[in-house]
């Protein structure tokens, strides 16, 4: 496995210092590293352990960076890496789309609390999204809508050869206290140089170092530090060190180690190096600081902005000697526990495996009913190709209720019948870019489904080339008059899967309403096909004779109505026409409720489609009446189906209303008889 990690530069600092960490700890390993960055002081230690590195400009916050993209994808084919794991905001967004069309993985690392939502989005789009702490986890959950399943939690980690443990009792003659971090207003310092003031009235000799450097935007605040020093009169006491590559000798001669930041640190990594060397830690209750430290036990937590705790915090550690011994031991203890390199970085190639084995799929299927029970041999093909999948279903709300059971779908997400609106469309497919898709399987082949497909940005696409398909980054020719199956197969195809078994089926959906239904010698009949189909409808007459037929020729066999509330008045009428004994449940179920119903029948009939392959699926042997559609398109052959229907010049027309003054001949003309016939076949009679 090849792993790409990019970030901005390869200069000192603790996401630099990381990849350093984790290239050395993989080096000779079944994974190997490529670091691309804008070069730094830290890239002879990353060859210096076998990886390469490509010098590109993935750093600067412009617009311009995005050129970049192109060059990036040439690398990554290259390279024929698995996994891009971009480590900051920039890289990020040239990684993202570098990996498109590419058989790579795209990862990111979240390493800070981001402020800026736009530019920041991109962080959580990776198939996986590590966090350093719960607090980054969170943040990247409420406010990026990052789904809790993308979530992995590692923390920074510290290499314990780098930092060997001084027992407290060495260091408790020691005068330096050290505060490590950038010079920045979020690090609180003038806070810690106010508490000062107040430590070296009972310390006076103490030193207190400042460890970090700042940029050309931090001068002023710098020099506003420099002011306050001189100010308390602690230009002696107070020393600004600047950048030092070698935290563990900094933390060598440190008594105690102070970290007074004010803004939610997404982790903490010189507290737990501390922790490490044996430095005891006080430390303000802000994000990932809360997570490391156990107030009072291995630590010390004070509120942000308070120049008093800090220094009756300080004191009190340096004053109680067994206090800070304890701290001592704790902290060691607990880095041993938690922040090795090699457990953290175990998991991270824990997370590597997963990426590349584990795949997110999406199959668009939002209409109709029967089309969504003739997807059911797709959702089972695509989860035994990827057993190590989540299979999910975008659907119409309406139909939701269905595939809640299936045994090859984790999950459905459902639209309103109003989602090819612009704004829905645009929300939508934000809420499925999050989910981060492998592929995206669209079985439903419309404008609209081609758009969800193509803005929610998955790695792969797949559909038929037909109206907007063009946009998929896997369209296939589309495959005219032929069955239904054979058409998904055609698109599977495309992922290398055949279809093989093309059996529809059906599964238990729970506790059964009572209908009062017997349960034996049942036929049912499905009244109508959908309003709008209004050609597929069989007569009233040929129904109502079908039913006083099967009374008098199949005794002791009860017939079912079923059908939609638009059925209800058919049905009164029939039940009017007919003198013996109907179940008229039509506008009485629900779509839970219609396979219950239909497993109980010895035989179905109905002119809908839907129904029609719900039975079939419920293996129910079925009497399926065509006329104005084509039968080979819209059905599945097998041994329980048996098309009805006449013939005609100008069937199939595929018109939901005749055209011809006589009607649609192409079913009215199917005689109850000829019905009667095929039930007393099927009836074994």
């Amino acid at each position: 496995m090849k792993v790409i990690q990019v970030l901005p530069k390869m200069s000192v600092g603790g996401v630099e210092r990381g990849v350093v960490d984790l290239v050395s700890y993989f080096e000779n390993s079944d994974i190997e590293s490529v670091v691309v960055s804008g070069g730094g002081d830290l890239v002879p230690e990353v060859t210096g352990f076998g990886a390469k590195h490509i010098k590109m400009n993935v750093y600067k916050k412009s617009l311009l960076s995005l050129v970049s993209i192109a060059k990036l994808r040439k690398i990554i084919k290259a390279e024929r890496a698995s996994i891009v794991h971009a480590r900051s905001r920039v890289p990020a967004w040239i990684s993202f789309f570098a990996c498109l069309k590419t058989q790579s993985v795209f990862l990111t690392t979240a390493h800070g609390v981001y402020k800026s939502r736009i530019s920041s989005e991109v962080m959580g789009w990776g198939k996986f999204v590590v966090c350093p702490s719960r607090v980054v986890a969170r943040h990247m959950t409420l406010n990026y809508g990052v789904p809790n399943d993308k979530i992995v939690i590692i923390n920074r980690w510290v290499d314990l050869d780098n930092f060997p443990y001084t027992k407290y009792s060495a260091r408790k003659n020691n005068n330096v206290i050290v505060a490590v971090g950038r010079i920045s207003p979020s690090k609180g310092y003038e806070y810690l140089i106010q508490a000062f003031k107040k430590i070296v009235r009972q310390h006076p000799y103490m030193i207190l170092k400042i460890v970090g450097s700042a940029d050309a935007s931090k001068q002023k605040y710098f020099g506003q530090l420099k002011t306050l020093v001189s100010k308390f009169s602690l230009d002696y006491n107070v020393k600004f060190v600047g950048r030092q590559s070698d935290i563990s000798s900094v933390l060598a001669e440190a008594r105690v180690l102070v970290a007074p930041s004010v803004i939610e640190e997404s982790f903490g990594r010189v507290i737990v190096e501390a922790f490490a060397a044996g430095v005891p830690v006080v430390a303000t209750s802000v994000g990932g600081y809360s997570e490391i430290i156990e107030d009072g036990f291995d630590g010390t937590l004070v509120p942000p902005k308070s120049s008093e705790a800090i220094a009756l915090a300080v004191i009190n550690l340096l004053s109680d000697t067994r206090l800070a011994e304890q701290f001592s031991l704790r902290g060691r203890k607990k880095v041993e526990e938690k922040y090795t390199v090699d457990r953290c970085l175990e998991q991270t190639r824990q997370v590597y495996k997963n990426a590349v084995t584990f795949h997110r799929i999406l199959v668009i299927k939002i209409s109709s009913l029967g089309d969504i029970i003739l997807a059911v041999p797709t959702f089972k093909a695509l989860k035994a190709r990827y057993p190590e999948s989540k299979i999910t279903v975008l659907t119409l709300k309406k139909y939701a209720c269905l595939l809640y059971e299936c045994p090859y779908v984790d999950e459905v997400i459902t639209v309103n019948e109003d989602y090819k609106k612009f704004k829905n469309l645009w929300l939508l497919t934000k809420e499925l870019r999050r989910n981060s898709y492998d592929y995206i399987v669209d079985l439903q082949n419309s404008r609209g489904s081609h758009l969800i497909a193509a803005l929610s940005l998955p790695r792969f696409s797949f559909g038929y080339d037909i109206r907007w398909g063009r946009i998929l980054t896997n369209p296939v020719k589309y495959l005219k008059n032929c069955d239904p199956l054979t058409s998904q197969e055609k698109i599977l195809a495309l992922l290398g899967i055949n279809l093989g078994d093309k059996r529809l089926e059906f599964w238990d959906l729970g506790q059964e309403k009572v209908f009062g239904l017997p349960e034996d010698r049942l036929i049912g009949i499905n009244l109508s096909a959908s309003k709008r189909w209004t050609s597929k409808n069989w007569p009233i007459d040929r129904i109502t004779e079908l039913i006083k037929l099967i009374h008098k020729e199949l005794k002791g066999y009860n017939v079912v109505l079923i059908g939609d509330e638009s059925s209800q008045s058919l049905a009164g009428r029939i039940e009017a026409l007919v003198s013996g004994k109907i179940y008229n449940l039509t506008g009485k179920t629900t779509l839970i409720d219609l396979p219950h119903i239909i497993s109980k029948c010895k035989v179905f009939i109905t002119p809908d489609t839907a129904s029609l392959h719900l039975a079939i699926s419920l293996n129910v042997p079925t009497i399926a009446l065509f006329g104005p559609t084509d039968p080979n398109r819209h059905t599945v052959s097998c041994d329980r189906l048996h098309v009805l229907g006449l013939q005609t010049k100008c069937s199939p027309c595929y018109r939901p209303k005749c055209r011809l003054k006589e009607g649609n001949l192409c079913i009215t003309k199917v005689a109850a008889q000829e019905v009667l016939s095929k039930i007393t076949e099927l009836l074994g009679r």
